[in-house]
């Protein structure tokens, strides 16, 4: 049986955009903020920028969830539901990890060990920074009908007045667990177990078990998105104050960071997204970008619209290739800002990364193959047009 289409939710694709933007930045700030010679102004401001993307990655995670629950609210035919996915993230995936392997001149000799290690990092994402994303959400898809499963029925249980409250018990234990992380690795690593053990120690960092909070709080808002919409507009007594608060706690605590016994030393190393605080930060943001989503929806520009829509639909081809365009974004910004501060350099670097990726994956998607390099396909406009047309006729 096929699955059946519903019809889009307008802000996701404007979540979308906007957590595609803060990874850029991110990314960004990573790379100019460590330059030698950054003043303590430019640090503070890279600093800034660091707290306020941070939501990104936990927003994609919540997207997942929240498409996934919504769009498979009827029966789940597994294995058309993950040939898909294979399709159009999987295959992307590993043809970007492989380019990312030759760029970085990781390509293994001729023995079977460096052969297997190369696999290795060609599976799991280490042939880049950015990858073990996609690897983690992965993992997602492949459990999708057990923790669909697990949650249909425990909802199924609960009145709908309760809901709310398992999810906030949910995000309790999932901040209990953030302390633990360190223990459960200690214990894998005694008992030594083939695939197990890796995703609990060298592959800790991108293990589904502890991301997985963000994905049920966007199965609770796909479940029902009318009632996670009313949420998201009678909590904002509640989640500003907090993500204002917890924002102005990071960035102080980055600032104060940098002085030193031997002078100013920018570091951007204390906001890890695996940790008690930065958790409650994270869930904090979701709240707020989507309400900004809602807001941009119903107030903004038709071209602001247009623009972070589109940036929204390419924005996995955009993520995949996004760390190598940045090396070109890196020359050609010093090229035009050598002489500014850090600052300057990495909003410079960062917008024209956002609209190099958003070309280049457009212009990819137009391939016959291009849903298999960038997860999407745009038809050629005149083959659009001639379909419009017989849908119209056929309409009469």
């Amino acid at each position: 049986m096929a699955h059946k289409s519903k019809e889009r939710i307008p802000e996701i694709e404007l979540l979308r955009a906007i957590a595609f933007i803060g990874v850029v930045f991110q990314h960004a700030v990573a790379h100019y903020g460590y330059l030698p010679g950054v003043q303590l102004a430019d640090g503070t401001l890279l600093a800034l920028l660091v707290i306020l993307s941070k939501f990104a990655v936990p927003v994609f995670i919540f997207i997942t969830g929240m498409v996934l629950f919504y769009n498979y609210d009827g029966e789940l035919v597994y294995r058309s539901f993950l040939s898909k996915r294979l399709k159009d993230i999987g295959i992307p995936f590993l043809i970007w990890s492989l380019f990312y392997m030759v760029l970085n001149h990781a390509v293994p000799g001729a023995v079977f060990g460096e052969i297997l290690a190369a696999a290795e990092r060609l599976v799991t994402g280490k042939s880049s920074y950015h990858l073990w994303y996609v690897f983690m959400m992965i993992q997602f898809y492949l459990l999708f009908p057990l923790f669909r499963r697990i949650v249909v029925k425990g909802a199924g249980r609960l009145r709908p007045g309760t809901r709310p409250y398992a999810v906030a018990a949910a995000g309790a234990a999932y901040l209990g667990l953030m302390p633990l992380i360190g223990i459960i690795s200690g214990m894998f690593t005694k008992l030594d177990i083939p695939v197990f053990t890796p995703l609990f120690t060298t592959y800790a960092d991108r293990n589904v078990l502890y991301y997985l909070f963000y994905f049920l709080l966007g199965a609770a808002a796909g479940m029902n998105v009318p009632y996670w919409q009313r949420w998201v507009r009678r909590g904002q007594g509640v989640y500003w104050p907090v993500f204002i608060g917890m924002s102005a706690y990071f960035f102080y605590y980055l600032v104060q960071g940098f002085q030193k016994d031997d002078g100013i030393q920018i570091s951007f190393g204390g906001v890890a997204l695996l940790q008690p605080l930065m958790v409650i930060y994270l869930t904090s943001s979701i709240f707020v970008l989507y309400r900004v989503a809602t807001a941009l929806k119903a107030g903004a520009h038709p071209i602001v619209l247009r623009v972070l829509t589109g940036v929204g639909m390419l924005s996995y081809g955009a993520y995949l290739m996004h760390a190598g365009v940045l090396r070109l974004a890196y020359i050609v910004e010093g090229s035009l800002f050598a002489g500014s501060g850090a600052a300057v350099r990495t909003l410079a670097a960062a917008v024209l990364c956002l609209a190099m990726c958003c070309m280049f994956t457009w212009a990819l998607a137009r391939l016959p193959i291009g849903k298999w390099l960038v997860g999407v396909q745009i038809a050629p406009r005149t083959r659009r047009a001639s379909k419009a047309s017989g849908k119209s006729g056929a309409a009469m």
